[in-house]
This record gives structure tokens, sequence and C-alpha cells, in this order.
């Protein structure tokens, strides 16, 4: 009896154990020169958005963080090599994607290319296009630098191993331009003697910071997105807002502008300042949608673009009833950007886009998230109907026509996640699983699976 009973204790100290949480400490990678997000400060320490944005993290989930800074290609190696758990926050790629998980977006950032101002007037065409000796730096391993690779491939460029070195090479002459997100370049440049040396003359794309870990690390993803979650939305608003001190100049702040300009005129004009501020206020209303519009868009397509799509996503999943996932890529794309050149490459994207909204309804979102790959979203539909969506999109994209002979015909491989209510636990990565393997079944198809 005695023996049972020691036997039995011994179990339920192990099930206890088996029971506690595996880590309570996460060393979190980044770079050390990425202003305002992460970068080492003066005195040696980590500093920056994501900084304090994981301090929180840790406080609020009783988790000892520890920061790895280092370059950006390093930090994303820290990772893939286990010497951290989890990236600070990055962008989203098909190639990232192959060897990192992803947890929930943090935040969004823009990005846009910078030139010497000595440049302005140039044609931006002729320059993306590599036809003239200009060189334009971009960050080593980050997705600036594979954005740009990918869709200015003639472009001249220049690598270097972080932010600063890029603007440090910048300010010394040796570069004509850089791309650069919005947020890092206006930090750095406002805190040099010559701010406006360097524009933003081209916006390139919009994205969303997230964490990532190892592939295959589901447990530590499940953990991160559950405790991502709990954080208190206006704590983290603040630990944003609290850094964005180095502002972009936005129509808007031309209101008052305008406003302090005509108080200063005398009462003999008040009539003519009245219609003026009228005027003044109706252009900038204008403006602003128009931006608002830029902003949600791909430039290229006129559909959503990555940014705005996550922005309706969420919104989406607080709905009732079911919603359905599909992601599509158009097949061999990359064999027809080589044979055929970019020029021919734009052409198919844009008729894919034109073929599937000829399908999707207006009810739908529709967006596309990377060079060749789309993804439209649908609530309240039933499994069958949803099957029949995809199937139709496959079919109508099958159905282009393109004057270039040899290019017999376009088609795309699809995922369809299709998911009953919203209570399950819905990402991206399900979906664009299915659609690998469609790639893998021989392409021009649809692979489906419903999650109940």
């Amino acid at each position: 009896m005695k023996r049972i009973f020691v036997s039995f204790f011994i179990l339920m100290c192990a099930t206890v154990y088996a029971q506690e949480p595996e880590s309570k400490q996460l060393i979190v990678a980044n770079s050390k020169a990425w202003k305002p997000f992460s970068f080492i400060n003066s005195d040696g320490e980590p500093d920056g958005i994501l900084i304090d944005y994981w301090n929180y993290y840790g406080e609020k989930n009783d988790v000892e963080i520890e920061f790895l800074l280092l370059d950006w290609q390093s930090s994303l190696d820290a990772v893939t090599e286990g010497r951290a758990d989890v990236h600070a926050g990055l962008l989203w790629s098909e190639n990232r994607e192959s060897f990192l998980d992803f947890a929930p977006v943090i935040m969004s950032i823009d990005t846009q290319l910078y030139i010497n101002q000595e440049l302005i007037g140039i044609d931006l065409d002729e320059l993306t296009f590599g036809k003239h000796d200009y060189v334009v730096g971009v960050v080593s391993g980050g997705y600036e630098e594979e954005f740009t690779r990918l869709h200015f491939p003639h472009l001249k460029l220049k690598n270097f191993a972080n932010n600063q070195q890029m603007i440090d090479a910048a300010f010394s002459g040796d570069l004509d331009g850089f791309v650069a997100d919005l947020q890092v370049a206006n930090f750095y440049l406002y805190s040099r003697k010559e701010p406006k040396r360097f524009i933003g003359v081209r916006h390139l794309y919009s994205g969303d910071l997230m964490p990532a870990v190892k592939d295959g690390n589901t447990e530590l993803q499940k953990q991160i997105t559950v405790a991502i979650k709990q954080l208190d939305s206006k704590d983290t608003e603040k630990i944003f807002n609290r850094w964005m001190y180095v502002n972009t100049v936005y129509p808007e702040y031309l209101t008052h502008l305008i406003v302090g300009g005509l108080l200063l005129v005398g009462g003999t004009y008040i009539f003519v300042l009245r219609i003026s501020v009228k005027r003044k206020t109706q252009a900038l209303e204008l403006a602003n949608k128009s931006l608002k519009k830029l902003s949600e868009t791909d430039q290229m397509t006129g559909i959503s673009n990555r940014r705005h799509f996550f922005n309706e996503l969420k919104v989406r999943m607080k709905q009732p009833g079911s919603i359905v996932i599909m992601i599509f890529d158009i097949d061999d794309f990359k064999n027809i950007n080589d044979s055929h050149g970019h020029k021919v490459g734009d052409r198919v994207i844009r008729s894919v886009v034109g073929a599937t909204s000829n399908v999707v309804s207006h009810k739908h979102l529709f967006a596309r998230i990377g060079g060749e790959e789309f993804v439209v979203v649908a609530n309240n539909l039933s499994y069958e109907s949803a099957i029949a969506l995809a199937e139709n999109i496959c079919t109508s994209i099958r159905s282009v026509k393109l004057p270039e002979d040899d290019i017999e015909k376009i088609t795309v491989s699809l995922g369809c996640a299709f998911y009953s209510n919203n209570e399950n636990d819905i990402n991206l990565s399900t979906a664009d699983h299915l659609m690998y393997q469609s790639k893998q079944s021989g392409k021009d198809q649809v692979t489906a699976q419903r999650y109940s």
C-alpha cells in the first residue's frame, strides 16, 4: 500500500511539473540600428518602440525579456539558429515564411524611395529601371532589399549591414538614394543638419510588423499569439505615440498654417478670408480622401494593398458566421518575368486581377499581398459556395488571353480554408499551406479544407 501511495505521489508531481509553462524567459532579437523601432542608445542599452513594447509584454505576462540587438541579417540568423527565441517585429514575405512562423500584427509601417534633392526632376521610372548610374542603398536582410531586388532588378543597389551605416554613406556622398521605412528615415534625417538633403519621392509599399519564431516552433508561436491578444491596446498605443515625435508633414497640417496666416490679416479682409478658408478646407478634404485611397490601394492593380487587407480582415473576423480565406498565386510567374520581362509580368498580374474581379463580389475582400500573390476573403458563404467561388476564380483566370503567342494560358494555384465560425484559430498560414498543396499536386487547381 505504501509503494502504491509513493508511486501515485511521484506521478502527480510529474503531472504538475509537466503542466508548468515551458519558459518564463524570452530572448528577443532585432536590429541594433533601426531607429525608432530598435537600436542601442548612447548608454549602450536597447531602446526604441519594439523594446518598450516587448518590455511591456514581459511585464504583463510575467516573462523575463532579454534583448539581442544585431545587424539586420544577423538578427534573423539568431532566431533560425536558436540563439534567440523570437524576432521582435518584421514584415512577412514568402521567403521568410519558409523559415519563420509569424504571430499577430504589432503595428504598420510605410516604405519609400529617397533620393538626393539634387536629383529631383529626373524620370523615376528610368531610375528604377536602372537606366542611370545612380546608386541606391538597402539594408542586407531587410524586406526593403527583398522588395527592391524583386521589383527593380536592374536598379544599382549597394548593401549595408544596418540603417545607420546606410544613412551615413548617403550623407558622405557615397549614395544617390536609399530605400527605408518612413518612420526610420524621418528619425535619421531629422536628426541631421540637412534633413531635406534626401527627399521621399515614391511610396513603395505598406506592411505590418509581426513577431516571428523559428519555423516549426508552434508552441511558442501560440504562446506569443495569445499573450499579444491580451495586451491593452491603449497601453500599446501610448508606447507607439511616445516615439513618434518626428512627424511627417501631411496635408492636414496645412489647415493650421492656413488658419494661422488668415488670422493675421486685418478685419478689412475678413470676408475674403472666410471664402479662402472654405476653399482650402475643401481642398484639404479632397487631398485627405485621395491620400487615404492611395494608402489603401495597390498602385499597380487598384485593389486593396497588404496593409488595408489586414485592417479589413480584423473587422471581418469579428463578424458572426462563416469565413473563408482563399490565397492564390500565379503559376510559373518567375519564368514569365525571366522570358518576357517585367512589363509583360505586370500585364499578367493586372490581367489576373481583372479576371478575378469579374468573379468576386463587392462584398468580398480582394487584395494583393505579395508580388504575384493574392487573397480573397468572404463572410457567410456555405462550404459549397466557397468551393464554387474558388473554382470560378481559377476558370476566369484560365480564360485570360495575352498577345504573347508563347504564353498559352495563365493559371493559378489556390488554397481555400473554410471556417464554419470565427471561434477558430484563423490565420493566413493555413490557406497558404493549402495553396502549396495545389502547387505540389500539379498547379492550376483548388485545394480546400473545412475547419469546424
